[in-house]
């Protein structure tokens, strides 16, 4: 009679609709029992179990959120102070307030006897340009590539601009320093200057002392008149568009746009550049040498500048995603519960 009923008891509550769990699916279910919450069982073949999934290290997250954040502020502040050190000091450089090499000159040398025309490309102008440009190429290829301007993400444009940004400034700088360092007089030099002791010399003969007697021209002109080593345009716009047709040419898709407007874009970038350049030399404010120079400097921060931006992209690694399953809380035998993750 006992042997019978104990038969007897799981197949009337089975009859019932009450399932059973097994031996081991009991003891894994009392070890959980803190994090596991059945739902209320129902006659349907299916049933859904809640799952509270905590995070152990909840706290040690939150101290290094903190920490991050301060560590960020000094960073920020680090950033904002070498930013307003830096542009104080080429201002000032600019403006000759630091002075530089003061180079003597040949009597009468044809080579920096040249009148003074003016700027084809002013430095105003190549400052926009300079902005502008690579601004351009990165929303035009963004566009281009996403086919809608809200898929655009502005971190990413931030990224290659903020990029572009600190490797022409760098760029400049050292242009700076290299045409106070060295204080090459300019072709127009004897136009702009007009040193007093270039009227009575000899012809080839080398003069070293000088004061400059224009009265046309304003000191800034005078003091720029011997900082023609190397060409500023030449550099800043070399890296302008070496950046740019990188961005267009790595990040343009050919099959989006066809095969002319990619060759099309970077043309324009590269026209900037040898426009800036050259023009230069035409309008006597500098030496070819000089637009050598400058070029050569341009390409050479352009160049480590997108090294750079390759370490950085080749070091991003994707943290992995942590699993929350919690299948193994569930009775095996029973294929059609399912589990929701509170």
């Amino acid at each position: 009679m006992r042997s019978s009923l104990k038969i007897g008891v799981p197949y009337y509550l089975k009859l019932f609709g009450v399932r059973m769990l097994s031996e081991s699916t009991f003891h894994l279910f009392q070890d959980n029992k803190g994090m596991v919450t059945p739902a209320q069982s129902e006659r349907t073949t299916s049933q859904s179990v809640h799952v509270n999934v905590t995070d152990p290290d909840k706290t040690q997250t939150r101290a290094t959120t903190i920490r991050w954040r301060r560590r960020l502020r000094v960073q920020h502040l680090l950033n904002g102070f070498i930013v307003v050190l830096v542009t104080t000091v080429m201002i000032i450089t600019e403006l000759g307030y630091i002075p530089g090499t003061k180079l003597g000159y040949t009597c009468n040398d044809p080579l920096i006897s040249h009148k003074y025309r003016g700027d084809t490309v002013s430095p105003a102008v190549l400052m926009v340009g300079s902005t502008i440009l690579p601004l351009c190429m990165l929303l035009l290829t963004e566009f281009l590539m996403k086919q809608t301007i809200k898929k655009v993400f502005v971190s990413e444009l931030w990224f290659y601009y903020k990029e572009c940004i600190i490797g022409c400034t760098l760029v400049l700088m050292i242009t700076e320093v290299a045409k106070a360092v060295v204080g090459e007089h300019r072709p127009h030099f004897f136009d702009v200057c007009e040193p007093d002791t270039n009227k009575n010399c000899v012809n080839g003969s080398f003069v070293e002392d000088y004061t400059c007697t224009s009265t046309r021209f304003g000191g800034y002109f005078i003091t720029d008149s011997s900082r023609s080593f190397p060409s500023g345009h030449s550099s800043v716009s070399v890296f302008i568009g070496l950046f740019s047709s990188y961005i267009v040419q790595t990040r343009l898709p050919t099959v989006k746009t066809g095969r002319l407007l990619k060759p099309f874009l970077i043309s324009v970038c590269l026209t900037w550049s040898v426009v800036c350049s050259l023009s230069r030399i035409t309008d006597r404010r500098h030496h070819w040498w000089d637009v050598l120079a400058g070029m050569t400097l341009g390409a050479l921060g352009a160049l480590y500048t997108l090294k750079l931006i390759h370490k950085k992209l080749n070091g991003i690694e994707k943290s992995p995603r942590i699993s929350t399953s919690t299948t193994t809380l569930l009775d095996v035998k029973n294929k059609d519960a399912t589990s929701v993750i509170i």
